[in-house]
């Protein structure tokens, strides 16, 4: 299937005569065409709500001593950081980058020449006042002897705006007010103009927003809804609409609405989202009249926390057991013949997302056919769109949320959870007393949950740094990682062809008798309990897997030995660290699994086709979690 180009970034254009974001190049308030501005990629920008922008007011209040900078439209745009990072656009210009910093839990304004510029007219704190000088200032350290007057209440790491008849500039104070005279490095300048101080634009209304871009939200409507009739004339299934309770669901939610009156709304309560999203999503779909199925996950979180410790940006297991096996369990029960399933997945809200098609087929879920009619829209269009059609959205994206899933997700921002436990502390201190366990458990220092090192398997470069500079041993892998230790990697067997060795270590066993049953869809099995150990056959390859988790195969050949040996591996830890999701049962097109007490394989029907393992939440991120056993089998002697 060909997929659909995606452009690496999206632009914004800006009308100066309304003063107000367009998401089209012409606007539709005054018909002049806007100005484009320049954006980090990708270009996911947003509009500032309410307590957005009242975070933002204080900021510059507290650096600056100003707040009257933000006005009432505000454009955010996504940039790259250790937490959040975006890009504050006034006016159309990129006045600030707003960071959270991991290290202090605080929030951080970093000027732009721009803001400097808009700040310079109301006299604000911070601000140094120097002499003409020559050469180059950009980049470079403000010479001292250049220093006419300055805030006496600097401080090292401020932010300082530096004035100099009609060139403005902003950068970094490295020493206090009272070393400003002396230091010869005290001031970084980090840009430097001399078109003077900038005066704000026009001012605008959200309503002026609205009016301006109505004929590209009706464009995008119109397309959209195209796109939905003619998707759901043709596959003629039930129509689903995946409702969370978000921005992007909701935009669905409509679109879907305006087409067909035959829908039915679908709430995947995952255990972990917060009571304002589970109470939103009942009332928003009971005004609308559309019928609410809810899949709930039940214990499935606790039940499996104790195996998988919490989960992480690079291992998020929670996906599927808490969200993929209600949703299939719920499909196959109500919709036995399948379903069209309409979503809010958008590019530009992950790398992962970023080829999106149209229609795509859920390999997790049987029966699930997927449309994503907003899948070219950003943060921008979805907001824009809520505004313009009146719709009521979740109360949480007020409190500065712009995540409003499962609370706790370790992929949502450090700074979006100081939020939530100042709103619910209750699920704060239960949710950080069970992860302060879990790292003593694992001989943990009290820093790797303080600082939210548990939010990754293995720490990137960046976190990695953090932890060095905040003095905290931090290994680079979790504690409860699990590991492949290999004996002997793909070397000649005495008794003829290559053989493999190795040791899968896990947290936790199920027994021999559930290892034999998912070998049978690897193989040809023979289980030996007075041996504690598991035998399988396949084509050219023979196999052992021992109760202690050690694991041998042999083959004719070198690859015959590895594959086998890495299906076996994968069998076996599937069988010791099974969830019970009841997704592989679902997934197998001969209807050779069962689940009940554990899980069984009818090894008549099965024809290791490998769709199971395909599904598996254990499978699927094993490499994530162990490495890929190719390589290490075959890079040791």
């Amino acid at each position: 299937m060909n997929r659909e180009f995606h452009s690496p970034a999206h632009v914004l254009f800006w009308c100066d005569s309304c003063n107000v974001p367009l998401i089209g190049k012409s606007c539709g308030r005054c018909g002049t065409n806007g100005r484009q501005v320049e954006l980090s990629p990708p270009g996911e920008v947003r509009l500032a709500l309410e307590g957005t922008k009242k975070r933002l007011r204080y900021l510059f209040l507290r650096q600056f001593g100003v707040q009257q900078l933000i006005p009432d439209v505000v454009v955010l745009n996504k940039s790259s950081g250790e937490d959040r990072a975006e890009e504050i656009i006034v006016d159309g210009r990129r006045v600030a980058l707003l960071t959270y910093d991991l290290e202090k839990k605080d929030y951080t304004l970093t000027l732009r020449v721009d803001g400097a510029r808009m700040l310079a007219r109301m006299r604000p704190k911070k601000l140094i006042t120097i002499n003409k000088t020559s050469g180059h200032m950009k980049a470079n350290y403000l010479p001292k002897e250049t220093i006419v007057s300055f805030d006496p209440g600097i401080k090292a790491g401020d932010e300082v705006i530096i004035e100099m008849g009609k060139f403005i500039g902003c950068g970094s104070a490295k020493v206090d007010a009272n070393e400003l005279r002396t230091a010869d490095k005290g001031v970084k300048v980090r840009d430097f103009t001399q078109t003077g101080p900038l005066q704000h634009a026009r001012r605008a209304w959200t309503k002026d927003v609205i009016k301006a871009n109505a004929p590209h939200l009706s464009a995008k409507k119109a397309r959209a809804e195209h796109e939905l009739d003619d998707t759901i004339t043709t596959h003629k299934l039930p129509v689903t609409v995946s409702f969370s309770g978000g921005k992007d669901s909701l935009v669905v939610l409509d679109l879907v609405a305006s087409v067909t009156k035959n829908l039915t709304a679908v709430f995947i309560d995952t255990g972990l989202e917060h009571p304002a999203t589970c109470n939103y999503v009942k009332w928003h779909v009971s005004s609308r009249g559309v019928p609410l199925l809810i899949a709930s996950a039940g214990d499935a979180f606790e039940d499996n926390f104790g195996a998988f410790g919490p989960p992480a940006k690079d291992f998020r297991w929670c996906c599927k057991v808490c969200k993929l096996a209600p949703a299939s369990e719920l499909i196959e029960k109500r919709f036995p013949e399948g379903t069209l399933t309409i979503e809010g997945n958008r590019r530009l809200e992950s790398f992962s997302r970023s080829y999106t098609d149209l229609i795509t087929k859920n390999p997790f879920v049987p029966g699930q056919t997927t449309v994503n009619p907003i899948r070219d829209w950003t943060a921008l269009d979805v907001w824009l769109y809520i505004i313009w059609r009146g719709l009521d959205y979740n109360p949480l994206y007020d409190e500065d949320i712009e995540r409003v899933g499962c609370w706790m997700c370790p992929s949502s921002l450090a700074s979006e959870s100081v939020e939530i436990s100042r709103m619910s502390p209750e699920l704060a201190k239960a949710w950080n007393q069970k992860l302060d366990s879990w790292a003593a458990e694992n001989g943990l220092p009290r820093g790797f949950v303080e600082h939210g090192f548990w939010r990754w398997k293995e720490l990137p470069p960046k976190m990695r740094a953090l932890a060095d500079k905040l003095g905290i041993e931090a290994k680079p892998k979790r504690a409860d990682t699990l590991a492949v230790h290999v004996i002997k990697g793909v070397s000649p067997c005495a008794a003829g062809g290559f053989s493999v060795e190795a040791v899968l270590k896990m947290p936790q066993s199920r027994g021999l008798k559930q290892v034999a049953e998912l070998l049978k869809t690897v193989g040809e099995v023979r289980l030996v309990e007075d041996f504690g150990v598991a035998m399988v056959r396949s084509g050219n390859a023979n196999a052992k897997a021992f109760a202690g988790g050690q694991i041998a195969a042999v083959g004719e050949k070198p690859k015959d030995a590895v594959v086998l040996f890495e299906s076996v591996a994968r069998a076996v830890l599937r069988a010791n660290m099974c969830t019970k999701c009841g997704i592989c049962v679902r997934t197998c097109p001969t209807r050779a699994i069962t689940l009940s007490d554990m899980i069984r394989v009818d090894e008549e029907r099965c024809d290791s086709c490998g769709k199971c393992a395909e599904s598996c939440v254990v499978a699927h991120y094993y490499d994530k979690l162990s490495g890929d056993i190719s390589n290490k089998a075959g890079s040791k002697r």
